[in-house]
């Protein structure tokens, strides 16, 4: 499909699950991709976003999982939106330019290819080490590559955000500073090659989902700093055989 000049918006859903797209030429005239507009268009195999695009919408690449292996984000995107390219699976690597001033929660969830996530050095909002995506300050763990093996986290980081670890499935074990107090909704789901995990005392909030479906994780010790779990925070930890809730511990969700 061919999309003329004259257009400056592509709406919410506009190409979704249109199955047998393969390729698609943007014009240089829009500055809005909207949400989940060209979601599950698994036969795109490339795009290219033209340097007049501000913002990118909610889940608006998610699902174009067959066959996108790379995308070029131009220096004009600003916003990239929640899921945005959530479950691109064959998504190897991906380049932030230094123009984008937000990314919404999950952008990169699920792109199982992925190996690394790139940040221009100028970006005053966001930076990567090893690969892997912080804010500028490198205070918050934003999101790890799924195909990461080994990790450390930085000294500086107070807060794993959601989904930050999702499906790091070849991760086996990871050691958290004792900066770090918040660890966010499903920010280790589906690690299921981990198999311990030490929470440090520094550590007050673990979220919905945030150890969901480690079925290899054998043992956990929640610090006495911690004092909200939230829903399903252990659920279908099925190889875990014994747990110690600290007297800390004020709510514990479903």
């Amino acid at each position: 499909i061919k999309i003329p000049n004259s257009v400056t918006s592509i709406g919410d859903s506009a190409f979704y699950k249109c199955l047998s797209l393969t390729s698609i030429e943007i014009p240089n005239s829009v500055t809005s991709i909207g949400n989940y507009a060209f979601s599950w268009c698994r036969s795109l195999a490339s795009i290219e976003i033209p340097n007049s695009v501000i913002s990118i919408g909610d889940g608006a690449f998610s699902a174009c999982c067959d066959s996108l292996t790379s995308i070029k984000i131009p220096n004009s995107v600003t916003y990239i939106g929640d899921s945005a390219f959530f479950y691109c699976h064959s998504l190897r690597s991906i380049e932030i330019p230094n123009s984008v001033t937000s990314i919404g929660n999950g952008a990169f969830s699920l792109c199982y290819d992925l190996t690394s996530i790139y940040v221009d050095k100028n970006n005053q909002h966001y930076t990567s080490i090893d690969g892997i995506l912080y804010n500028k300050n490198i205070t918050t763990l934003i999101c790890c590559p799924n195909e990461k093996t080994e990790i450390t986290i930085p000294t500086t980081v107070t807060s794993i955000e959601n989904g930050a670890f999702a499906n790091c499935n070849s991760l086996k074990s990871i050691e958290i500073p004792n900066s770090v107090t918040y660890i966010g909704n499903s920010a280790f789901a589906d690690c299921h090659s981990l198999t311990s995990i030490e929470i440090p005392n520094s550590v007050t909030y673990i979220g919905d989902s945030a150890f969901a479906d480690c079925h290899s994780l054998r043992s956990i010790e929640i610090p006495n700093s911690v004092t909200y779990i939230g829903n399903g925070a252990f659920y279908e930890c099925s190889n875990l055989t014994s747990i110690e809730i600290p007297n800390s511990v004020t709510y514990i969700g479903n």
